[in-house]
C-alpha cells in the first residue's frame, strides 16, 4: 500500500506543475482514463488533451485513501484550481480512484470523480478548443 500512496503523491505534485510527461510514466502502457467530460480514453492521449486545455493548475492535496481489504486500488483526494487556456480559473474538488496492475504500482486504471455541473454552468466544456 505505501508503493500506491507514493505514487498518489506523486500523481498530485506532477498534475499541479503541470507535469504531463511523468503523470502518463506512472500509467502501465495501456492504462485508461475515465473522465466525466470526455469518457475513456487512453492515458497519454488523455493527459496530451489535459495539457492542451490547462495553462496552469494548482493541486491542493486533502487526502489519500487506500483500500481496507487489501485490493490494488487507492484515492487520492484534493481541490482542483485549474486555469484554462481562456484564462477562466475553474476550482473544484476530485477524488481520483486509482487502480494498479496486479503486483505493480503501475496505474492500470483512473476514474476521475468530481461533480459537473459547477464547471459546465459557469465555464462550459474546457476540454474543447474555441
Amino acid at each position: 500500500m505505501q508503493a500506491y500512496i507514493e505514487v498518489l503523491h506523486k500523481y498530485m505534485k506532477a498534475l499541479g506543475e503541470s507535469d504531463y510527461g511523468t503523470i502518463v510514466d506512472l500509467f502501465a502502457p495501456d492504462g485508461k482514463v475515465l473522465s466525466p467530460f470526455l469518457g475513456e480514453m487512453h492515458a497519454g492521449p488523455f493527459f496530451a488533451r489535459l495539457q492542451g486545455a490547462s495553462t496552469r493548475n494548482l493541486i491542493t492535496p486533502i487526502d489519500v485513501f487506500t483500500s481496507t481489504t487489501g485490493s490494488n486500488r487507492a484515492t487520492a483526494y484534493f481541490q482542483y484550481d485549474w486555469t484554462v487556456t481562456d484564462g477562466t480559473l475553474i476550482t473544484f474538488k476530485v477524488m481520483d480512484l486509482f487502480e494498479f496492475e496486479e503486483g505493480s504500482d503501475k496505474v492500470s486504471y483512473l476514474t476521475l470523480i468530481y461533480d459537473t455541473h459547477p464547471i459546465r454552468a459557469t465555464a462550459g466544456n474546457k476540454y474543447e478548443a474555441s
